[in-house]
């Protein structure tokens, strides 16, 4: 299902009244982006659920999988983006990529993206 215009902005203004930290004009752009949804229901569902945990610091991880999607609607959501440096990872979630962030050889904003480790040796020349 294509969202509309207008139900998109209805979502995202529901969604500001959730969590004013998130800015409406953020919001539409966003879902602007994931029009194409398995109901207007499910993302209603999952952006409310998403927005009312407080660990979720932007609404990006709203359109991720995961159990904040109703049931009947996993199965119909588009396969997340592969990590580029580790296969069989999801890029928004990459255990080995945050592992790497643990071991302080790759940044927190390289997760799921191609990063290339700076040996010791190069960095002390």
């Amino acid at each position: 299902m294509i969202i509309t215009d207008q139900q998109g902005r209805a979502i995202a203004y529901l969604l500001h009244e959730i969590r004013p930290d998130w800015p409406v004009a953020s919001l539409v752009s966003l879902i602007d982006k994931h029009r194409d949804v398995p109901s207007l229901g499910a993302l209603t569902i999952a952006a409310a659920t998403k927005a009312m945990e407080r660990t979720c610091q932007t609404p990006a991880p709203i359109f991720h999988p995961g159990p904040h999607w109703p049931e009947a609607a996993r199965a119909q959501l588009p396969r997340p983006e592969p990590c580029e440096d580790h296969i069989g990872q999801d890029a928004h979630n990459c255990r080995s990529c945050w592992a790497d962030v643990k071991a302080g050889i790759r940044p927190q904003t390289h997760i799921g993206k191609h990063h290339e480790a700076v040996s010791e040796d190069a960095a002390s020349r």
